[in-house]
């Protein structure tokens, strides 16, 4: 989020974050920080596609990239297994934290109970 208070058709008001009113940028850079690509957030765009608002933006940020066999590291909010298999396709790999209450996380993500700073990795037959 780019902080912001003037007049902006596409401002957003997060009200959990330190900054609640500005821009939302989605970026990609790399471990020295340098930015790849990056999409600022104008509004719910038509017609949405059938992909997820976080798989839409991770697709597009990343379209440059693919087939370099990258990994791709994100936050909660964009790691979803669907993801995962998609940027597979592509030849490009994603390490995430998954959410419990994401679509076809699976039982066993959902039933493991870890102790603080534990991990727990899976793969299916795909290579997710």
């Amino acid at each position: 989020m780019v902080p912001w208070r003037g007049r902006l058709s596409f401002r957003q008001y997060v009200p959990g974050k330190v900054h609640k009113y500005g821009v939302k940028m989605y970026k990609v850079a790399d471990t020295n920080g340098y930015t790849w690509n990056f999409i600022i957030y104008t509004g719910k765009q038509n017609p949405t596609t059938s992909l997820g608002h976080s798989q839409t933006v991770t697709m597009e940020l990343l379209e440059d990239l693919f087939g370099c066999y990258r990994t791709v590291v994100a936050d909660n909010f964009f790691t979803s297994i669907a993801l995962a298999k998609r940027l597979l396709g592509n030849d490009t790999y994603l390490i995430g934290t998954l959410r419990s209450n994401r679509v076809g996380s699976g039982k066993a993500v959902v039933q493991k109970q870890l102790k603080k700073g534990a991990i727990y990795g899976l793969q299916n037959g795909d290579g997710v």
